[in-house]
């Protein structure tokens, strides 16, 4: 089954109804992925009804930042084994509207967060007991319809530039310093879609999908688009750079792996249901998990080594680390497979956590090996949840909570 997700034309969820908040309007479009899922294979829950928080975090140099759908942003120090504390907490602008994030933030020189108000935030976070301070936000004007920014930014700090995707359809970049707009900003999709996709950035282009159901590259210099591959269905996930491929996954159960340069289909894998999350690769391969709760494991080809079903659907970006992959799911397990498989080896599941009564959506971020040294290969994860915790998984010889941190008690858990 082909479907092109068109939340748009829904007159009850269209995100430029005036009368609904950004906040309500966004959990409405998650909401109708959900019973979309539902009515179309069966998977398990829903995907973004909770209003718990989708549980994004982000790291550098030791601090995890997280955000939640209350417009909190949150800086944590890693302790390693010696836990977890606060660091600083922000509301940002609550007070003109921020509602949070839906996915993490960017780390550069400023912290990027892409707002569910419609706004693109950089700033700098405060040295010890100092003030957030907003370095900019754009755009300048508060318009009478804000439409929400779904994706992350995607950086290149080589270039000086950010950029990100809007449910109104625009691709929009800025001076990553100075948040001047760049002068041929916005990109707009045509036919328009909304943009959920976080663009990736490299070597001067931008790499995004589209509801429209079409990937794009479009060159940062001039605005220009490179090329175009439409796909039968809708786009909403990062797109992975491979060698020389672009790997992004559609709602039209396809795998695609297109030319970096012109675009042009090399080849595709099919699932039994829609690709949300992006697939992390090796050296020779690609590991890419589906909503049909299968990892699939592809070479450079395209042929497929093994496929493993971890049970439910995957939506959150997974980690490879020396020990295996990680991968989490909707029903809160957290799977290690033995990512070392021979070629045509079959997958193994070598340890598993549940996580309590959570779901896991948003990206997996690695963590490095604090009490071994920084030269030592990374040997955790950090996870949000939409019981808005965020957690440290160390993975070993198997697999445990290293700390839990509680956003809504702005505590430490179990």
């Amino acid at each position: 089954m082909s479907y092109i997700f068109p939340p748009s034309r829904n007159p009850a969820v269209n995100p430029r109804n005036r009368n609904i908040s950004p906040l309500l309007r966004f959990l409405a479009l998650l909401a109708l992925a959900g019973l979309l899922c539902l009515a179309a294979t069966g998977c398990a829950r829903d995907l973004g009804a909770s209003t718990r928080g989708w549980g994004s975090v982000a790291a550098a140099n030791d601090v995890v930042y997280a955000t939640t759908l209350q417009g909190q942003v949150y800086a944590l120090n890693d302790l390693g084994a010696d836990g977890v504390s606060t660091r600083w907490i922000s509301t940002l602008g609550a007070d003109r509207g921020f509602h949070g994030a839906y996915n993490p933030p960017t780390v550069g020189r400023y912290l990027y967060i892409a707002g569910i108000d419609g706004f693109l935030y950089a700033f700098q976070p405060p040295a010890a007991g100092g003030p957030v301070e907003v370095v900019w936000r754009k755009p300048n004007i508060e318009a009478e319809e804000m439409t929400p920014l779904v994706g992350s930014p995607g950086l290149d700090e080589a270039g000086g530039i950010v950029a990100v995707g809007s449910e109104d359809g625009g691709l929009y970049a800025y001076n990553a310093l100075t948040g001047e707009e760049l002068r041929w900003s916005p990109f707009r999709t045509e036919p328009s879609g909304e943009i959920w996709s976080t663009p990736v950035l490299r070597n001067g282009v931008a790499y995004f999908g589209s509801q429209n159901g079409t990937v794009y590259a479009v060159d940062l210099t001039t605005g220009a688009e490179k090329w175009r591959f439409e796909t039968g269905g809708a786009i909403v996930a990062r797109p992975l750079i491979f060698n020389n491929l672009l790997i992004v996954g559609s709602f039209d159960r396809q795998l695609y792996a297109l030319g970096l340069n012109d675009g042009q289909p090399r080849w595709q894998h099919q699932a039994a249901n829609w690709w949300w999350a992006t697939p992390v690769a090796s050296e020779r391969t690609i590991f890419a998990p589906s909503m049909d709760g299968k990892v699939y494991a592809l070479d450079a080809n395209g042929t497929l080594l093994w496929a493993y079903d971890v049970g439910a659907p995957i939506v959150a970006n997974p980690i490879l680390l020396e020990r295996g992959l990680v991968v989490g799911t909707v029903e809160g397990k957290l799977a290690v497979l033995r990512a070392s498989v021979s070629d045509h080896g079959p997958a193994q599941e070598i340890a598993s956590l549940t996580v309590g009564d959570a779901e896991i959506k948003a990206p997996l971020v690695i963590a490095r090996n604090m009490s071994a040294g920084i030269a030592d290969p990374p040997d955790s994860v950090y996870i949000g949840s939409d019981d808005g915790k965020v957690r440290r998984i160390q993975v070993r010889s198997g697999i445990n909570i290293m700390w839990c941190y509680d956003t809504s008690e702005n505590t430490r858990c179990n």
